[in-house]
């Protein structure tokens, strides 16, 4: 594999190609070729390292590096001069933009190099660490992916527990003081005995004797156990204690030497004064380099000693000034028994991801509720609020021919003369009025339609139903005179009725319940006078539906369709934001520098997240079809097939937007925004037939269209499977599910790859 380091001016631009001339090396995934005993014995080796993060900005600027083996590399400098992307680089989580770069004889990312993985330790600035954690849920979560057993995490929890004073083993991490954080972040990084500790601000905000107990185990640990540890503090005095240190600034290493050696160099009595006096001097040296742009490879004596002092080449061998070893041969060994590779199993990863998303999960508030409660009171409320037939509906009416009929204990009389076959009605309309019953109307009786349609206008009542004076006799005159009958007669004869069709749902159902209760009403008259009930018909007659009922509930019809999108939703929530809480926790950075993968952490949130949609699901169906009675006439198990494939896919539409972008907030945006364009095209609200031929095309390609309409054939027609109305649903959401898992490998690719 080769590598091109550019020989570039510092503050240059990130495009290595761009400037400066090139240096060849031709490394192998383990080491370089030409440094084989350096590559071995240094625990880090850095070269002409360059990172930007913006163009021509670069935050590492040809920054050289080495940290021994058995050493503590104290790693100070102002924030934002580049430490926290220089430790991530190392430890796997970013890549540089140029240079060359060794950790523990490999490459970070290189097959076999064990980087990212467990032979690394990493406690990074912020606490990363999930907020649902206890200490001993930090513990074993890391110990199980770094392949720790657990009789072993336990002996290191007690031991980093006296050590570190951590706080109670079952306290959680977000009733954690800072300073208790920051010292339970610290004890995962050591919970798997690592070859190379990376501690990003590991002290700050700890007691001082704390600190110095955390100096004293950290020579220690170098010095019994070969480990390599780079440290970077706020507290520049206490750096002292390091065997090598380097100074940063500006993604520059000024200096890199022992404390006693840069102190002497400089002649100055602390760090800090150093510090001072190197950051000056790289300020004026950049101030001559804007002024005389032709003295940019012009190096500054004081500054070439100091770094050449420290990092040399001769002949392909590494030279140090300070060769920390406690015995040379206690390192080898330590060295081959921790570069073993571990016991670790994926099963072990899984378990372990598995029992940190169910934490998430459980201990979140809300969380039991809007996973399990939430799907509950969805299909409750759906059931009790579509399709039940309006109630407490008041009607104005105007009776002029028998006023209120004696409160309402009048029915009206119908006399059938079988000799002479002559039917007399009286106070027909009586009749009528009782057959409106409360069912559909509360009727209230008005003296006249000005008042009764003052009340229709000011809302007390949803309609006006006028009887004239004389209307039983013109309804006798309709019968006997038939053909005969008197225009005047015709109108009397009539119930006229107003609605406020305002409400467009309730005038529309008040229209057929009156319609279906007055020839009910009629057939009744007419078989009392001896006259077959026909009569009265319509010349149009509805026979009985080849499908459903003939009186079906609005809220069977949007079933399937509300079943489909309220379980899609459900799963799009719930997976809309939980990479997002790992990233933003840290939590997601950190695994991956133990060796966990992105497929592994996005596989652990899957089997979680379908578990949960099983689970909605089962409770789901099981509120629809016993408690509410929902007909299912054909295959139940296709109904549950779909349901569990629509949620699978909400669920990776969910895990998408989680991936692609960046906060909460979008992530809600993105979820509602895609939320209401799906349920008002997908028919379920209103039938995609009413709709412009260009959004019927747009509605049969979404996720819930189709399939919406393959449940209801499947409920409804009693369809099997390899039906075509059927099987086009399955064929529909297993397209979506397909291309939306394939969108969240790429994304989680490339977002791996910045």
């Amino acid at each position: 594999m080769e590598y091109l380091l550019a020989d570039m001016k510092p503050g240059g631009s990130c495009d290595a190609r761009s400037s400066g001339k090139y240096r060849e090396y031709r490394s192998s995934e383990q080491g370089d070729h030409r440094f084989p005993e350096m590559t071995a014995q240094e625990a880090i080796i850095i070269k002409n390292a360059r990172k930007c993060y913006t163009k021509n900005v670069p935050v590492l600027d040809n920054l050289n590096m080495v940290v021994s083996r058995g050493s503590i590399y104290g790693l100070l400098g102002a924030s934002g001069c580049g430490k926290t992307t220089l430790l991530s680089c190392v430890v796997g989580v970013q890549r540089l933009d140029g240079g060359d770069l060794w950790v523990l004889g490999g490459r970070p990312g290189s097959q076999g190099s064990g980087i990212p993985g467990p032979r690394v330790g990493y406690m990074p600035q912020e606490i990363s660490l999930v907020k649902e954690f206890t200490t001993a849920n930090a513990m074993y979560y890391f110990g199980r992916i770094s392949g720790v057993s657990d009789s072993d995490i336990e002996e290191r929890l007690t031991f980093l527990t006296d050590l570190l004073q951590l706080p109670p083993r079952n306290r959680q991490v977000k009733h954690m003081s800072g300073g208790q954080q920051r010292r339970v972040s610290f004890a995962v990084s050591m919970i798997h005995r690592p070859e190379l500790l990376i501690l990003d601000e590991p002290t700050v905000g700890l007691d001082p004797v704390l600190r110095a107990n955390i100096w004293t185990y950290l020579l220690k640990l170098t010095k019994e156990e070969d480990t390599a540890v780079v440290i970077t503090t706020h507290y520049i005095e206490e750096a002292k204690q390091a065997h090598k240190i380097g100074m940063m600034r500006c993604g520059q290493l000024l200096a890199e030497n022992t404390p006693n050696q840069i102190l002497a160099q400089f002649e100055c009595e602390t760090l800090e004064q150093a510090f001072l006096t190197l950051s000056q001097r790289q300020a004026d040296r950049q101030n001559k380099e804007e002024t005389a742009p032709e003295a940019v490879n012009e190096v500054p004596t004081d500054l070439a000693e100091v770094t050449s002092s420290t990092v040399s080449l001769h002949n392909g061998h590494y030279s140090s000034t300070d060769n920390i070893i406690s015995s040379e041969k206690q390192q080898m060994k330590n060295r081959e028994v921790r570069s073993q590779p571990r016991k670790s199993f994926k099963l072990r990863k899984y378990h372990a991801l598995m029992v940190k998303n169910i934490l998430q999960l459980i201990k979140h508030p809300g969380g039991i509720a809007f996973a399990i409660f939430f799907p509950l009171l969805q299909t409750f409320l759906f059931f009790n609020a579509i399709g039940r037939d309006p109630r407490n509906l008041h009607m104005a009416v105007v009776n002029e021919e028998a006023g209120n009929c004696n409160s309402s204990s009048m029915w009206g009389e119908i006399n059938y003369d079988v000799e002479t076959d002559v039917c007399e009605f009286v106070d027909l309309s009586c009749r009528y009025l009782h057959g409106f019953d409360e069912s559909i109307v509360t009727k209230d009786y008005y003296p006249d339609q000005a008042t009764a349609f003052e009340a229709v206008t000011g809302g007390r009542a949803v309609g006006l139903m006028y009887f004239a004076r004389n209307f039983s006799q013109a309804l006798q005159s309709r019968r006997d005179d038939g053909r005969y009958v008197s225009s005047e007669d015709l109108e009397s004869g009539q119930i006229q009725i107003s609605l406020d069709m305002g409400n467009r749902q309730i005038g529309l159902w008040l229209k057929k319940k009156l319609y279906d209760r007055y020839f009910e009403i009629q057939e009744e008259v007419l078989t009392a006078c001896n006259t077959s009930p026909r009569q009265g018909d319509l010349p149009l007659r509805f026979q009985e539906p080849i499908y459903g009922e003939k009186d079906q509930k609005f809220s069977m019809f949007m079933a399937p369709g509300f079943l489909l999108t309220v379980v899609y939703f459900l799963a799009t929530s719930l997976t809309s934001a939980i990479i997002i809480t790992d990233r933003l926790e840290g939590v997601w950075d950190r695994s991956l520098v133990t060796g966990i993968t992105t497929l592994e952490i996005l596989g652990a949130h899957i089997l979680m997240q379908f578990g949960v949609t099983i689970i909605q699901a089962t409770l789901i169906l099981t509120v629809s079809f016993v408690g509410f009675e929902l007909p299912c006439k054909g295959p139940l198990l296709g109904v549950i097939v779909l349901i569990l494939l629509t949620g699978f896919c909400g669920m990776c539409y969910g895990l998408f937007i989680s991936i692609m972008v960046s906060t909460h907030t979008v992530a809600n945006y993105v979820s509602t925004g895609t939320f209401y364009p799906l349920i008002l095209l997908s028919g379920c609200i209103w039938p995609m037939e009413g709709m412009p031929i260009f959004l019927q095309w747009i509605s049969r390609t979404l996720p819930t269209t189709v399939p919406a309409l393959s449940m209801r054939a499947m409920l409804e027609k009693g369809h099997s499977i390899d039906e075509s109305d059927v099987y086009s649903g399955f064929l529909i959401i297993a397209a979506w599910t397909v291309c939306l898992a394939i969108l969240c490998i790429l994304g989680l690719r490339s977002k791996t790859a910045g």
